[in-house]
């Protein structure tokens, strides 16, 4: 028995129970609905030819109305003009009356392709005549029950909600949306075989993996990986496919969301080893299990600034192998009116269509905040969705919700209670054994050369030290030991290896060539020396932590703060 997707069954239902008869399918409404129907195929072949409409048709502001084949056209020209021929026009305010007519009068569906173009976002004041036409059709078309009684429908499109205009989705109108998501593992996979039996394309993976790492991939994105791969004769491999996918990825939603491919894992944090603790036990594993309840609906992680709260993200994301993307708040808001709202839409539901998927909000305290008058109620638009969408329960386990803060108190209440960011972790200042590792790892990170094994020493010398202060300590101790090595990487008196007399001035150049390279000799010479010739020895390190200071402010009562939010006692394990 054939599985149908959730959404037709969706609309199916809402249509034989006399709910709507005006639809807004939206999102993913240009992919292939099975393997190689679109929707307006698909719900003509599997809904509208069982039910004998007596007519179907499309329309959009480029072509106009068309229909499947000349008897449909034929059987509409004589209810809606009487024989006569279809003005030869696009212009709503000239069709939509004809289509008036057809709807009342027989079992007609109408597909309305690119709702966003025809009635666009942005309030009634900035339409033009034919788009306030258009929505009057339109809406006036959702409560007229003479179209219900004959069974008509009316099969709207749009691949962003937020683009069409909200008056069309009020309470005051009947128009029911239909969100059209992304194929999941299972529909990718049945994909996959569909395709590869038809193609001659070779395989460096499973096609359980390939169906896997194509995760926020329409089908026809799969298609085109697979035609890319046989075009240019190569396998699909995890890299040709994380190549493609990036590039899918960043055209699609580059403008909404950034894309994070972190380096870092938990081996290269030094400390925060509860905090590693419980994202290993309550995120990675669980997920992996495919145990949702044990994962936390969102985790808030509050702290000083500079004590790894990012990092940490980003070495979740590389050690569970997730999607991760983080919310830019910068790239969100527009200057049009119901921009920034479609945007935010858009950002939404391409970080749902990765999933699994980490989603970061870095400074959430400055990022979603309720806002006032001022912004024409932008801000308290967008803290809404933010609050509908991190509320949403089936989420858990599919889209995690990581925010930082050095400001948990100035967080709106409704986002830090349970069910949200329900989870809060104190990212505090390094304890003595904690600096150890800091400066340990960080050594390993920028592949130092250093005689010193035992870092106890230094972290007895830094307290209060964050994280990014001690990396200035040490990026300060290589600077000290830099200056103290000979340009040229030798000993004094030796023969100089980069072909630079004493005086500075190149070897074997032309006498009138050497002045004026004198300045770019010197300039060589501040960068010649090998990495692996400088050394930073425990007395670099000493005066290095004698210069700098820590600076960063308000430590104390970020400190408290981060304690006082902690909902977690087993979590208070960290810092001195």
């Amino acid at each position: 028995m054939k599985k149908e997707a959730a959404w037709f069954l969706d609309f199916v239902n809402k249509y034989k129970s006399g709910i709507a008869h005006t639809f807004l399918f939206n999102f993913n409404v240009r992919d292939y609905v099975d393997n190689k129907r679109e929707l307006e195929r698909y719900i003509g072949d599997e809904f509208l030819s069982e039910r004998k409409f007596m007519a179907v048709a499309s329309y959009d502001l480029s072509r106009g109305l068309t229909f499947p084949d000349a008897a449909m056209e034929r059987e509409f020209r004589k209810i809606a003009t009487n024989g006569a021929p279809l003005p030869p026009t696009s212009l709503p305010s000239r069709l939509f009356p004809l289509i008036d007519l057809a709807l009342a009068s027989t079992k007609f569906a109408i597909f309305i392709n690119h709702a966003e173009m025809l009635v666009p976002a942005g309030g009634t004041a900035s339409m033009n005549g034919e788009e306030r036409c258009a929505l009057i059709w339109l809406c006036e078309w959702s409560l007229n029950a003479r179209i219900s009684a004959v069974g008509s429908l009316v099969c709207l499109t749009a691949g962003n909600i937020a683009g069409v205009a909200p008056e069309l989705l009020s309470s005051s109108y009947k128009v029911e949306p239909i969100l059209v998501g992304l194929p999941d593992e299972a529909e990718r996979l049945a994909y996959i075989k569909a395709q590869l039996a038809q193609k001659s394309v070779a395989l460096d993976i499973s096609e359980r993996d390939f169906a896997a790492l194509s995760s926020g991939l329409s089908k026809k994105s799969i298609r085109d990986i697979m035609l890319k791969a046989e075009a240019e004769d190569v396998p699909v491999s995890f890299e040709f496919i994380r190549e493609k996918k990036h590039s899918v990825l960043q055209k699609e939603y580059g403008d909404v969301l950034e894309f994070i491919y972190p380096e870092t894992g938990f081996e290269d944090i030094g400390g925060m080893e509860a905090a590693k603790n419980y994202l290993i036990k309550n995120v990675i594993e669980p997920i992996r299990r495919n145990d949702l309840r044990r994962v936390p609906m969102g985790v808030l992680l509050c702290g000083p600034s500079g004590t790894g709260k990012t990092l940490l993200v980003y070495a979740l994301a590389r050690a569970s192998g997730f999607n991760c993307v983080k919310i830019d708040m910068s790239r969100i808001l527009g200057q049009y009116v119901g921009e920034s709202e479609k945007n935010f839409k858009k950002c939404l539901l391409g970080a749902q269509s990765q999933q699994p998927v980490i989603v970061f909000v870095d400074e959430i305290d400055t990022a979603f905040q309720r806002g006032d008058e001022r912004d024409s109620g932008v801000s308290r638009n967008i803290f809404s969705e933010f609050l509908q969408f991190t509320g949403n329960s089936r989420n858990r386990g599919r889209v995690i919700f990581i925010a930082a803060t050095n400001r948990p108190d100035l967080l709106d209440p409704a986002l830090k209670r349970a069910g949200r960011f329900d989870k809060k972790i104190p990212i505090l200042i390094p304890s003595r054994d904690e600096r150890a590792q800091v400066f340990s790892v960080l050594v390993k990170k920028y592949r130092f050369r250093t005689d010193i094994d035992d870092f106890t020493i230094f972290a007895d010398k830094t307290p209060g030290y964050t994280g990014a202060e001690i990396e200035t300590v040490l990026r300060k101790a290589y600077e000290l030991a830099c200056d103290e090595t000979p340009a040229n990487g030798t000993a004094d008196g030796a023969a100089p290896a980069n072909g630079l007399t004493d005086g500075g001035a190149p070897t074997n150049v032309p006498v009138g060539a050497a002045a004026s390279a004198a300045s770019a000799a010197t300039a060589a010479a501040a960068v010649s020396v090998p990495i692996a010739d400088t050394c930073i020895r425990a007395e670099h390190l000493l005066r290095a932590v004698e210069k700098c200071r820590p600076n960063t402010g308000q430590i104390e009562m970020m400190t408290r703060l981060a304690i006082e939010e902690c909902d977690d006692d087993d979590l208070l394990t960290q810092g001195e």
